[in-house]
């Protein structure tokens, strides 16, 4: 039987000191960039009473070995072929989830 671990959560704090509790929900290596995408759920997102729930997707630049030796990097607006690339991979995703 496999066993699920818990999702990995982040707080991540917006421009004005507010902290926000995040969970990894997919963690994506692209072979066409050779970058890795992180893909974040807000806790507590309520599947059941929602049409749509925010997912924030961004670059994972890790530097180090430790937990949090890395930096989230946002996706450039303009870079619509990783956008793209993102999309079918989410879609792939929730496809398999339904």
């Amino acid at each position: 039987m496999m066993q699920q671990n818990e999702p990995t959560r982040y707080v991540i704090p917006d421009g004005e000191g507010n902290d926000f509790e995040f969970m990894e929900r997919l963690r994506y290596e692209s072979p066409r960039s050779n970058k890795t995408y992180i893909f974040l759920e807000p806790v507590g997102a309520d599947y059941d009473n929602a049409e749509e729930v925010d997912i924030f997707v961004y670059e994972l630049d890790e530097y180090g070995d430790g937990d949090n030796d890395f930096n989230l990097v946002p996706i450039e607006e303009d870079d619509t072929e990783t956008w793209d690339e993102i999309e079918e991979v989410f879609n792939t995703l929730e496809d398999e989830l339904e």
